[in-house]
């Protein structure tokens, strides 16, 4: 499982503030650049109400604007919200993700179970028979469901 996620990101830094006081997590960045262009591609979450296609519209402008006036090069710029069968990438999306159902991969099965608690190397796993407590060192796939 990937442990990391950049927050010394150019973009991240840049926009983070923002997503904060909007309570809108940033899940993901990709950036896609060759010589004087790109693409730069992110994933979003809210726990506390919808991205819809209104709210993201808004917030592409806004971003765009920040990303425009900091930024030395030309580029598109997509958001998106993480899907219902979303992969967790890295650690920290145990902690966005608290309360979700996950289908879970240890050994070489799925069992399907509640992010139940997020701690720094840890997370409590809850299915309908047991507890558990997860190192994510050993965890192959996650996914939402």
């Amino acid at each position: 499982m990937i442990k990391y996620f950049d927050e010394n990101n150019e973009v991240f830094n840049l926009i983070k503030d923002l997503t904060g006081r909007l309570n809108v997590e940033i899940l993901e960045i990709n950036i896609f650049r060759n010589k004087n262009n790109g693409k730069i591609k992110i994933v979003l979450y809210s726990k506390n109400f919808s991205l819809d296609i209104d709210f993201l519209t808004d917030l592409h402008k806004i971003i765009l604007l920040i990303l425009e006036a900091n930024l030395k090069y030309g580029f598109t710029l997509e958001l998106s919200t993480p899907g219902i069968d979303r992969k967790i990438k890295s650690d920290r999306e145990f902690k966005i993700f608290e309360g979700k159902k996950i289908k879970l991969m240890l050994d070489n099965e799925f069992e399907e179970g509640f992010i139940l608690e997020s701690k720094p190397k840890s997370f409590i796993f809850k299915t309908d028979s047991k507890e558990v407590n997860v190192f994510y060192s050993d965890v192959k796939k996650a996914r939402l469901v």
